[in-house]
């Protein structure tokens, strides 16, 4: 049984929820709270198994500024590195971070649900509508 951010994150990873509706969310959480949702994404993340293309095109894609703390960790460090580096980060950054990785984790879930999902799965998270 998915938790309520479990829910949440995949609503927006399927486009049932924009991620401004996921950031006021966000937003509402207690720092503690926030932590253990990005933690919870960088999971979900490992778990797609994005290719470096998908990766790339998503921070691309990221709706935030280039410059922005963990834009600038996903084009200057190795992947792996960069997430670890974003948790890591203050809790002024929290939302920027949030709003960073719930994009790369939309366009894996997305490649994954289109491929190797494509025809069907068991997958509790891919069933939310």
């Amino acid at each position: 049984m998915l938790d309520k951010a479990a829910i949440i994150i995949n609503k927006i990873a399927q486009g049932i929820l924009s991620i401004d509706n996921g950031r006021s969310w966000f937003d509402t959480l207690v720092d503690t709270e926030k932590k253990s949702v990005l933690v919870l994404i960088k999971f979900f993340i490992e778990q797609s198994h994005p290719t470096n293309e998908i990766i790339n095109e998503a921070i691309r894609e990221i709706p935030l500024k280039p410059t922005m703390t963990p834009v600038v960790l996903l084009n200057k460090k190795p992947f792996k590195i960069a997430l670890a580096k974003i948790l890591g980060l203050p809790k002024a950054e929290y939302r920027k971070a949030f709003i960073s990785l719930i994009t790369i984790f939309k366009a894996g879930d997305s490649y994954r649900r289109n491929t190797s999902c494509k025809n069907g799965c068991t997958h509790e998270w891919h069933h939310l509508r």
